[in-house]
């Protein structure tokens, strides 16, 4: 019985290894402190002069190297500010007025991947995740039914890049139900990201 190269990969490679905005929310960097020496690896920090890391060293990680190390209890992890405490508190009280896209592009995207390290934050910050982007739907929902003729620039300023997303998706449907609601066009269409979108959740069912 013949194994395919697919039937390898399975479980073994993450569905959105090849996704560009997964490696690219991966990117955010982690404040590490090593609780073991590593013996080799004193080129990672700049700063070192030794040839080895010695336990105790700090230094930032990219998130993937950092939740790698995280799990294998090789390093402690401190949340990036936008996750902390802190700035949990100051969504909670007004998500919307948030400029997420300051704070970490990927906001959502590297939130729930930050959420597989282990600390003791992480719950709250799970729950936060789903109460921001809640808090902050129906405004999005809202400003792109009612963007005709205004900045959309200034618009989707603060918006994340799902949340542009989402903004830029719902706008063009409004646009073209308010076509064929004139006759400008005979069928409705779907945009290109939904297409694009049903496609990539095609692919990963097959």
């Amino acid at each position: 019985m013949s194994i395919s190269s697919q039937s390898l990969l399975d479980g073994i490679i993450p569905e959105d290894y090849f996704s560009f905005d997964s490696i690219l929310a991966e990117q955010q960097k982690i404040a590490c402190v090593f609780k073991k020496s590593m013996f080799g690896l004193g080129f990672l920090d700049p700063s070192n002069q030794n040839e080895n890391l010695v336990s105790g060293s700090k230094m930032e990680l990219p998130l993937w190297m950092a939740s790698y190390l995280a799990n294998k209890e090789f390093v402690a992890c401190e949340l990036p500010k936008p996750y902390q405490e802190t700035s949990r508190n100051i969504l909670l009280a007004d998500s919307s007025v948030v400029d997420l896209f300051k704070q970490v592009m990927y906001f959502y995207e590297t939130g729930t991947k930050l959420i597989k390290i282990p600390h003791p934050e992480c719950p709250h910050v799970s729950v936060s995740l789903v109460k921001t982007f809640v808090g902050r739907f129906k405004k999005i929902m809202d400003s792109s039914q009612n963007c005709r003729n205004q900045d959309l620039g200034n618009m989707c300023q603060k918006l994340d890049v799902e949340e542009k997303r989402l903004f830029e998706i719902n706008r063009l449907s409004v646009e073209l139900l308010d076509k064929w609601e004139r006759r400008e066009s005979n069928i409705i269409a779907p945009s290109n990201l939904v297409v694009q979108s049903r496609k990539r959740k095609r692919d990963q069912v097959f």
